[in-house]
């Protein structure tokens, strides 16, 4: 282990907090608290563990074999931030038209924990958590040497990471109670339209990257149209 990369803290203090950034909890809380919503305290809770556990090994993964991941499938970055968009509008759209007023058949549905454990992993982890952004962080990152101290050192970077969604999520959790069925109704729908629109940033961002011409033909025939139908209107 090179013993150099032990002493760079500011470095590795920037990666926490450029990883941090891409999970942030104005977007986790809102889409936890939506999910979960009418769920036991228990189902919460192990929502919770299961979404930092699985952020942790998804991200290390992408630390110890990121480039080779998504060549094996055939995946780019793009189509996994397009896919994660609609699954996140999809999602958003729900919170929406939900009805915290029948909060009692939601929470006969919520009695299975599995399921509830499923939503830690689909949306929690994936596309938030785990998200195309924190991918493409944490293999930048990784690579930046090309030494295997690095890549454990950014390695334990992220087990701080999941660690502080994980507090995170359970302090969520622990304020959920507070929350009456009006207070429940306003929330999911000022939330679900903040989601709405991060799911849109997705789906945009994924379709720019599968058609970086696009922009191009914006700015060379779109914008100089836009004149000459103001004019035509004058």
């Amino acid at each position: 282990m090179d013993m150099n990369e032990l002493t760079n803290w500011p470095e590795y203090t920037r990666i926490f907090a450029g990883i941090y950034a891409l999970v942030p909890p104005p977007i986790i809380v809102p889409l936890f608290l939506g999910v979960m919503a009418g769920r036991s305290r228990s189902d919460q809770t192990g929502a919770a563990l299961v979404a930092s556990l699985s952020f942790l090994i998804v991200m290390l993964v992408f630390v110890f074999f990121g480039t080779s991941v998504l060549g094996v499938f055939g995946i780019s970055l793009p189509a996994f931030r397009l896919a994660g968009g609609f699954l996140l509008l999809l999602i958003a759209l729900d919170m929406m038209r939900s009805n915290p007023l029948a909060e009692e058949a939601v929470k006969d549905e919520g009695k299975s924990g599995g399921s509830a454990l499923v939503l830690g992993i689909v949306p929690l982890t994936i596309p938030v958590l785990a998200g195309p952004g924190a991918i493409s962080a944490v293999v930048l990152f990784a690579a930046d040497h090309d030494v295997s101290s690095h890549r454990v050192l950014v390695g334990v970077v992220i087990c701080v990471v999941a660690l502080t969604v994980l507090l995170t999520l359970l302090a969520a959790a622990a304020l959920a109670r507070f929350f009456t069925p009006s207070v429940a109704l306003v929330f999911n729908k000022v939330m679900g339209l903040i989601i709405a629109a991060i799911a849109f940033e997705f789906i945009m961002d994924g379709i720019a990257g599968h058609f970086p011409s696009l922009g191009t033909i914006h700015g060379q025939w779109i914008a100089p149209l836009v004149p000459q139908v103001l004019t035509s209107f004058s």
